[in-house]
């Protein structure tokens, strides 16, 4: 058996010293991590390559939002840091994207309503519509609200009607849809209290709907993400010769329809995709995987579990029947092929919101935003894939948190970060231990 040095003591003063020094590891191993850690974007899995470029949106964790331009080798071809927070990012052609952003603005340069209302600072939210080539905004609608958080803009879809530009936009920090023009008049809006009550405890500046997402699926439907339902919804708007009469129905498509428990199928999504078929392809964010729903709500395909997705939040399918994934606390975007492997994985950093990928070439046909109607999961006979863990479920909730919190770079370091604090406990406790039996023997060595 092998014999511990005599520096080390007996008892209580040796566990103090090796918890000590277990601790000063462990901070070493997090320190070299941190100091180590590669440049992102970078790419980590490369078993099939894509044919053209991504464009992914980063939300950030500390005002590091903005848009890049990732090559299939993971290098940044182009990027826009103006905002402090992006959402939705949509290529409308070679030389023009569309952006949902997020600003936070200090109190002083607040509109008066939002200078004390108790909330610190606002945010000014932007549809902006830029020149590629010169980062131009060309067209832009926005507003204020209080707060960055659960008031931001997360999506618009863009559209036209009778041949003039539309988009519509989800509010939500005023629980709303509405549509514009290029004039930037609303031309249609549904509020959800116009549909549903919000409960008696929760006032209007709460987190009650957190409505997400919003595509135009055909004339006249708009498909929402209610997030905080755990539903998604059809609206169906039908607009008269006056604004008075338009009028909004509203037609559950998934989910229970109301602010309750956990939804049975869906929890907290983001970002749902019409198919064909009606398939929803949905990104379905607390259960850390991405599922495919057949016109009567039943999963079809599966990816995912908290051993390899953590807090997804978009995901498109491709025209080859492969599915791009926005893997957000893991901050990568990954390709999942029709085995349900990854194939292809970039490590972006500052918290990925939407990934799209860019057509190889741009034509009168190319598209460039998001899911292709097919193939459906059930057409292609895709297969499931994943793994889940209910300790990476955990730990990857500690270290995203504390990706908001702690310096850059140190969020990934939280496990050794826990066992230095942890060890320091130790060290702490049987040093008072050791203290104290020297101070009863009336000596310094311990027992």
């Amino acid at each position: 058996m092998t014999r511990l040095p005599d520096w080390l003591g007996t008892g209580s003063e040796r566990r103090a010293k090796m918890f000590a020094c277990f601790a000063v590891l462990c901070l070493a191993v997090a320190s070299v991590g941190v100091l180590a850690a590669p440049e992102k974007p970078r790419l980590t899995i490369a078993a099939e390559s894509p044919e053209s470029n991504t464009l992914v949106a980063l939300q950030g964790y500390k005002h590091e939002g903005g848009v890049v331009e990732l090559t299939p080798e993971g290098d940044v071809v182009w990027e826009y840091r103006e905002p402090d927070d992006a959402f939705d990012v949509e290529a409308l052609g070679p030389d023009r994207i569309q952006l949902s952003a997020a600003d936070e603005i200090p109190d002083a340069e607040c509109p008066d309503r939002y200078r004390n209302d108790g909330f610190k600072n606002c945010v000014r939210n932007s549809l902006r519509i830029l020149n590629k080539s010169t980062k131009e905004v060309v067209w832009e609608y926005s507003w204020h609200d209080a707060e960055l958080h659960e008031h931001e803009l997360h999506d618009a879809d863009h559209y036209t009607k009778n041949g003039e530009d539309r988009w519509v936009l989800v509010d939500m920090g005023n629980d709303r849809v509405f549509a514009v023009n290029r004039q930037q008049e609303i031309v249609w809006q549904w509020n959800a209290t116009d549909t549903y009550d919000r409960p008696d405890r929760m006032g209007p500046e709460s987190d009650w709907t957190h409505m997400n997402d919003v595509d135009r699926i055909r004339p006249g439907v708009f498909q929402v993400s209610l997030r905080n339902f755990d539903t998604v919804v059809e609206l169906h708007v039908e607009n008269g010769t006056e604004p008075d009469d338009r009028a909004v129905t509203v037609e559950p498509v998934v989910g229970p329809n109301q602010f309750a428990g956990k939804g049975e199928i869906l929890y907290e999504q983001h970002n749902p995709d019409r198919l064909a078929d009606d398939h929803l392809l949905v990104a379905d964010s607390e259960h850390d995987r991405v599922v495919e729903l057949n016109a009567s709500g039943e999963v079809v395909w599966e990816f995912g579990g908290s051993a390899t997705l953590d807090w997804p939040r978009d995901a498109d399918r491709l025209a080859n029947g492969h599915t791009l994934v926005t893997d957000s606390y893991n901050d990568r975007v990954v390709e999942v092929n029709e085995n349900g492997e990854i194939v292809w994985a970039v490590e972006t950093g500052d918290l990925p919101y939407e990934a799209d990928r860019l057509p190889a070439e741009w034509n009168d046909s190319a598209l460039a935003e998001g899911s292709r109607d097919h193939p459906t999961a059930t057409e292609a006979n895709l297969a499931d894939g994943g793994e889940e863990s209910l300790v990476e479920r955990y730990l990857g909730f500690v270290v995203a948190v504390s990706k908001y919190v702690l310096p850059t770079g140190m969020g990934e370091q939280v496990p050794w970060l826990v066992l230095s604090l942890v060890s320091l406990v130790g060290a702490t406790i049987e040093g008072i231990r050791w203290r104290r039996r020297a101070d009863e023997s009336g000596t310094v060595s311990g027992v």
